[in-house]
């Protein structure tokens, strides 16, 4: 299984990362879905992949049913990705799950530990183009996460965010 793993990797990477998403041809979002199958830890049926996503090795990505990744979305894959049912995410949207401590004053900044701390998306999200969720964050059921937030913290069910930092500007409607 390993193998097919890396097979799929090295053929994502290399063609199906490449092609163009579904607006114009079906056939790139097939292939790239294809792939993730044996890339991520699980994925949904209905999965949309974009051109252009990135996710490194994408081990620790699980991606629900009807969910999908804008074009050059970047996820960082040190901490565990979890991504909901029927989650839209933008274009160009950054999701980290890893950066570097900096408290030892007697260690270089690029020397010191890794940080890295899991992100958790909610069923039923949008997050705008060009977010930026950082580690550790969780963000709700029906939550809105607005193009260009920076989300430092979590973001409660149905709720709207939006700024750097991110805040709630508003509330998603229940019907």
């Amino acid at each position: 299984m390993i193998l097919f793993r890396y097979m799929a990797l090295f053929f994502y990477y290399g063609v199906a990362n490449k092609l163009p998403s579904a607006s114009f041809t079906k056939l790139g979002v097939s292939l790239r879905r294809f792939c993730c199958g044996y890339i991520f830890r699980s994925q949904g049926c209905n999965v949309n992949i974009a051109k252009g996503v990135h996710f490194g090795r994408g081990a620790n990505v699980s991606i629900g049913k009807n969910s999908g990744l804008g074009e050059g979305t970047y996820i960082t894959t040190l901490g565990e990705v979890i991504i909901g049912d029927d989650v839209m995410i933008g274009p160009q949207v950054m999701i980290l799950t890893g950066g570097h401590e900096y408290k030892d004053p007697n260690v270089l900044l690029r020397e010191q530990n890794q940080s890295v701390k899991s992100v958790f998306i909610g069923d039923d999200v949008w997050i705008g183009a060009r977010a930026v969720i950082l580690p550790g964050v969780s963000i709700g059921n029906r939550a809105i996460v607005a193009a260009g937030a920076v989300v430092t913290k979590d973001v409660e069910n149905n709720m709207i965010v939006a700024g750097n930092p991110a805040k709630i500007i508003g509330r998603v409607p229940m019907g």
